[in-house]
């Protein structure tokens, strides 16, 4: 059956999709902690915990946070011109991509997206309500606010600058993890994958639209491990018109939009042409257990393949791709081949 067929396609596809969400946070981790290094050597620079100035201190931890800001700021305004530019680049080969898998399933689109309808696109994706590049500007400012609040608490306790330098890069004994950019990497990993699902989402709605003369309807589609939030397991399965928006069969209310719904969504959406029948909704084990075993290690990796199928390893952990991280045009180039 043409979705049957279409889940289990846009299944692999959304799995290699997670190698270039990996590629892209390992990045901005990068960038980072490029930026954790710089900040540290102003503050050795500064002396913020100088004996001999005690008084002075916490007006060198201005000095220190004013410095800091136009290196942050340069820092982030780059991370949101690179999602932008990946969404872009993102939307449209999707779109080209969905018209493969979907004529391989043997539903004909005949359009894909333009470049200028991709980037009009991705200029107008939200993340979480608000605009990505608002995204990343509140977490350089709360990034900024941290690291001030956490240096005039080392400088009001009388502390010295190697002091003040622990205090923001954490302990070597708990290997850094209590440092203060451990969480703005964790939000930063997060905004990225939001980003490659909202885009990656976006072309394929967008291409239904644009071959509504043969999509009829709309799916929701998600792993259904333990990872997966209340909303989309509420949501997984439901069906709605494309052309209006209603519920179709037992899915009540209208269409949300497509995913991503929340910050992390995993859901996708297929397409149902007019001929079709909606599909009963597999966990991503149940898709794995349909497919051949040489498209298992293709698609998992030998290495993750091989500890999954000695049950090493949990299902939840198979859609973790960060150890294979691939760029767009690696992922172009794979798929192209496979043609």
């Amino acid at each position: 059956m043409t979705s049957e067929v279409l889940e289990e396609r846009l299944t692999a596809r959304d799995l290699s999709l997670a190698r270039v969400q990996a590629d892209a946070q390992r990045k901005a981790i990068k960038d980072l902690r490029e930026l954790e290094k710089e900040v540290l050597a102003i503050i050795r620079e500064v002396e913020v915990g100088d004996a001999a100035r005690r008084g002075d201190n916490l007006n060198r931890v201005t000095r220190v946070v004013r410095e800091m800001r136009e290196v942050s700021r340069r820092v982030y305004r780059g991370a949101a011109r690179r999602t932008l530019r990946l969404q872009a680049e993102l939307i449209e080969d999707e779109s080209k991509a969905l018209k493969t898998i979907a004529g391989r399933a043997g539903l004909p689109l005949a359009r894909t997206l333009t470049p200028k309808q991709a980037a009009d696109i991705a200029d107008k994706l939200l993340l979480d309500g608000s605009a990505q590049s608002s995204q990343w500007a509140r977490q350089e400012q709360g990034l900024r606010d941290e690291v001030e609040k956490t240096l005039r608490r080392v400088v009001v306790a009388d502390g010295t600058t190697t002091e003040a330098v622990r205090a923001i890069r954490g302990d070597r004994t708990l290997r850094y993890g209590n440092g203060v950019f451990r969480p703005f990497e964790r939000y930063a990993r997060a905004t990225t994958a939001t980003a490659v699902a909202g885009a990656s989402n976006a072309a394929r709605f967008e291409t239904y639209r644009v071959n509504a003369d043969v999509v009829a309807m709309v799916q929701a589609i998600n792993p259904l491990d333990s990872k997966t939030s209340p909303i989309c397991q509420a949501r997984a399965g439901r069906v709605w018109s494309l052309s209006t928006g209603k519920g179709v069969g037992a899915t009540d209310g209208s269409f949300p939009g497509p995913p991503p719904w929340h910050i992390g969504c995993r859901t996708t959406i297929i397409p149902i042409d007019r001929e079709s029948a909606p599909v009963a909704g597999r966990t991503f084990s149940q898709l794995l257990d349909s497919i051949p075993e040489s498209e298992q290690r293709e698609l998992l990796g030998p290495g993750k393949y091989e500890l999954w199928r000695r049950g090493k390893i949990k299902v939840q952990d198979l859609t973790d791709q960060s150890d294979r991280p691939i760029t767009v045009a690696q992922l172009r180039a794979r798929f192209d081949g496979d043609e």
